[in-house]
């Protein structure tokens, strides 16, 4: 029997102060699909509370570009590009989402994230 798990990384609104933003994981034979990022770098924590390696995350599905779910997304392609530098990630990572999230996504990603990480 496979190991499924889904775990709840966040939850709220996007003025939360006292938990994580909105975003959850599904986990399936070792391999995790994200759902949403949250709001921030906090993401990186509740990963690691969460015993979620980034090395397993290889999809994500992006459900709107609110900033309580896309800002998280900046910090998972900085971790999961530094992974890849460091010979530590392996594979492609996918975001899904609609076309207009899509524009925002990129926008925001050539915009805070420094050229190595991009």
């Amino acid at each position: 029997m496979m190991d499924r798990k889904i775990t709840m990384l966040g939850t709220g609104h996007a003025l939360v102060t006292k938990c994580y933003n909105t975003c959850f994981s599904i986990t399936n034979g070792g391999k995790t699909f994200l759902v949403d990022a949250g709001g921030g770098n906090g993401i990186l924590s509740q990963a690691e509370k969460a015993g979620i390696d980034f090395a397993s995350v290889h999809n994500m599905f992006l459900t709107h570009a609110h900033t309580d779910h896309i800002m998280g997304v900046v910090w998972v392609v900085r971790m999961i590009t530094t992974m890849t530098a460091e010979k530590k990630y392996f594979g492609e990572f996918q975001i899904y989402c609609h076309d207009a999230a899509a524009e925002k996504l990129k926008t925001l990603l050539n915009a805070v994230l420094p050229d190595k990480n991009k």
